[in-house]
């Protein structure tokens, strides 16, 4: 993970030097004099030279200092941008990924039980459709159908959980659910074909040959043995649902990360952005070590190696 991160600083860091144009000029605004631009570009600290200035930077990050924000919230630290943000586009993606999981994995093990049938065929049809559909397609239409025509939950805004479940869930949900439409073909595929794979194993005959109920032979002996891959798909989906926000949160006009690195790129406002894609890169890393780690829990074989 290291090496990662410390990649991951010198390309958020070299942000700054790939922007097509003058960065303080951008920063500063078409209308800003060259006194200004100049006082712009001491600020961002573009006068010195682009190795000391690196050296800097990853000095500040060390310490948790990401910069302060210089357009939007002029003065105030990019972190603290991202800390306001955060709790919104963690219920989005708690609330995503949950959907996801309740509706997949039911899905995957009937198609896996029922290989070959109409049920399968179905089943696969939806996914691949599902696989079709982006979030910004989903998104609008569920707000149409929904929150306009059937005026069943919130077409836009976002409420905390302090406001009680009930409102913060129905603002969540509508959200949620045009995220989690992609995770839900992934996943549900997956568990499928590892399930599959697994009902063909010996040891699943025997348990069938000693009489053992269907319900006890899935939910005993082969779903833990075929989570391992359908574990991993699910990390793979938190990259996909952090990147899914962004679209979704401004759909539904939620004050999100998702939001604010939209807000951030188009006011040019470097700061925040480059922390935002630090603070990305150490969240999926971070799932992909817990990942990681929960493969000892379904195979002790892995533990004892």
């Amino acid at each position: 993970m290291l090496p990662i991160i410390l990649l991951v600083t010198l390309v958020s860091f070299l942000l700054l030097e790939l922007v097509p144009g003058d960065p303080a000029r951008l920063v500063a605004g078409d209308l800003a004099t060259p006194e200004q631009v100049e006082a712009t570009r001491v600020s961002l600290g573009l006068d010195r030279n682009v190795v000391v200035r690196y050296i800097a930077y990853l000095g500040s990050v060390v310490t948790g200092s990401f910069g302060e924000s210089v357009v939007l919230q002029p003065g105030r630290g990019a972190m603290d941008l991202i800390l306001q943000a955060l709790p919104v586009t963690l219920s989005l993606t708690v609330v995503s990924l949950v959907i996801a999981v309740v509706v997949a994995v039911p899905l995957g093990v009937a198609a896996a039980l029922r290989r070959g049938s109409w049920v399968d065929q179905v089943l696969n049809g939806l996914t691949s459709l599902s696989l079709a559909l982006p979030p910004f397609v989903i998104g609008p239409l569920l707000v149409t159908v929904l929150a306009v025509t059937y005026n069943l939950f919130p077409a836009v805004g976002y409420q905390p959980l302090s406001a009680g479940f009930p409102v913060w869930f129905a603002y969540l949900l509508l959200p949620a659910l045009a995220i989690a439409v992609n995770p839900i073909a992934e996943i549900g595929r997956q568990v499928r074909g590892s399930l599959v794979d697994v009902l063909d194993q010996s040891y699943i005959r025997t348990a069938n040959a000693k009489g053992l109920s269907t319900t006890r032979v899935v939910g005993k002996h082969a779903i833990k043995n075929a989570a391992i891959p359908a574990v991993t798909v699910l990390g793979l989906q938190v990259t996909r649902v952090i990147g899914g926000t962004v679209v979704v949160e401004i759909i539904f006009a939620m004050p999100g990360i998702g939001a604010l690195a939209v807000n951030s790129v188009l006011s040019h406002d470097f700061p925040v952005v480059q922390a935002l894609v630090l603070f990305s890169a150490l969240a999926v890393l971070a799932t992909n070590l817990l990942v990681d780690l929960s493969y000892g829990y379904f195979d002790p074989r892995l533990r004892k190696g």
